[in-house]
């Protein structure tokens, strides 16, 4: 990113802002796969199971259709409205395209991981990612190599590398025998009957989705707007800062089948005990790597950022970022918890909060006194929403008597803790 100019760096990491967020609108539709095929197979229904596959797929399309026309309709009123004008329209557009196209992948592959992280083969969908990360950056880096450095053809670049690595891969495990198939094909009328069941538990996860595109992919396209200087040292503290998220989001997704299923047979006893003592080993896990961030910081922005973005700005955002994060993240345990057995409304109402509260709070202050408000606003708001999340979990916990008071006090608890140490980190180590 460093070949870049000021100005083209911009309009790239706008584009790659938009198209970043199209991974996001699956909905988590893996998890949701995961969970229900966990409860069937232990249930001993394969036939469900294999209904719920291909209303999955059914749904992954529908998704994949949703999110390239609502972004890139997102992507064309952004640009209109902002500042950054390296490119013409008509090109931006293009190469918003290009990105969506590429990052499309995610989503209609939802179905597939779900079906690996029930069976607990986590180490599969890990290996698609890296390589399918891996092929675009190697396509990117042939397209600069041959000298060439226009925006739109770089993008191509990383589409091609994405792509006949995505399909290199796909062989690769077929002929290895890792990708099963579905097995007998259901009715129609089981296949409606399970893809309504599937979207009765996707309603629940939305609303992480919701939360997600609200308070951490939107504000990006929302800096281009209010402070447009900032946007290049706001965007490289964030790829940093989404580092840590990444980490813990992992983590989360693959203990989500061993939670359900310790559900589904009735093993609650140490799977209370583990989501209890959650937040401590979340916070920690977040600080960890945030503190690698921030010590590798200037070797990452030598090695990323143009020369027009000051280190002491992208300091102050991945400090304000941090906190953030790990008042976040400190909750994810218990999110899984849930998320592994809870109802739609258990998941919907700690996130719920938290979108109104950075859409009342967080965004108007960001308006009116500036970016660093609004990331002080958005933690704020995480702060209020994550505690919620104790409430259903201690819900779910009844017959292990676990309270809500002692499940928020190890929640908060982990916060401040974290928090204190974060900001002790970055205030005496600039």
């Amino acid at each position: 990113m460093s070949i870049w100019s000021g100005a083209d760096f911009a309009a790239w990491g706008l584009a790659m802002s938009i198209a970043a967020i199209a991974p996001l609108l699956s909905v988590n539709l893996s998890n949701v796969v995961t969970r229900r095929l966990v409860e069937a197979r232990h249930s001993l229904h394969d036939a469900t199971a294999t209904a719920i596959v291909l209303a999955g797929r059914r749904i992954g399309w529908g998704l994949t259709s949703a999110a390239f026309i609502t972004l890139f309709s997102a992507g064309a009123w952004i640009q209109g409205w902002s500042s950054l004008n390296a490119l013409t329209a008509n090109k931006f557009l293009i190469l918003l395209i290009i990105l969506l196209l590429t990052n499309s992948w995610l989503l209609l592959w939802q179905v597939r991981f779900g079906q690996f992280f029930a069976e607990e083969r986590n180490w599969i969908p890990a290996l698609i990612f890296a390589c399918a990360r891996a092929g675009g950056l190697l396509g990117m880096l042939s397209v600069v190599a041959l000298g060439n450095r226009n925006l739109i053809q770089v993008a191509l670049g990383i589409f091609a590398g994405t792509w006949l690595t995505l399909i290199t891969t796909r062989w690769a495990l077929t002929r290895l025998r890792l990708v099963d198939s579905c097995g007998c094909i259901p009715t129609n009328l089981e296949i409606r009957v399970q893809l309504w069941c599937n979207l009765r538990i996707l309603y629940g996860f939305a609303f992480g989705t919701a939360s997600s595109l609200i308070v951490q992919y939107s504000i990006p396209p929302l800096i281009a707007i209010i402070e447009p200087q900032l946007f290049s040292s706001f965007y490289l503290a964030g790829i940093l800062n989404s580092l840590a998220i990444g980490v813990l989001s992992s983590a989360m997704s693959a203990l989500l089948a061993p939670f359900a299923r310790w559900h589904t047979t009735g093993s609650t006893q140490a799977l209370n005990r583990i989501g209890l003592f959650s937040p401590a080993v979340c916070a920690g896990m977040c600080l960890s790597v945030l503190c690698l961030c921030w010590f590798t910081l200037e070797f990452a922005l030598n090695l990323l950022s143009p020369r027009s973005v000051h280190i002491n700005d992208v300091r102050l955002f991945l400090a304000l970022l941090g906190l953030q994060a790990i008042v976040r993240t400190a909750a994810a345990g218990f999110a899984t918890y849930v998320s592994s057995a809870g109802t739609s409304r258990q998941m919907a109402i700690p996130l719920l909060i938290e979108i109104v509260l950075t859409l009342t709070v967080a965004v108007p202050l960001g308006w009116l006194f500036g970016v660093h408000s609004m990331l002080l606003g958005l933690t704020f708001a995480a702060l209020i929403g994550s505690q919620f999340s104790s409430i259903a979990f201690a819900a779910l916990c009844k017959p292990a008597r676990i309270t809500s008071r002692v499940a928020f006090a190890s929640l908060l608890s982990a916060q401040l803790v974290g928090a204190a140490l974060w900001w002790l980190i970055v205030s005496t180590i600039g």
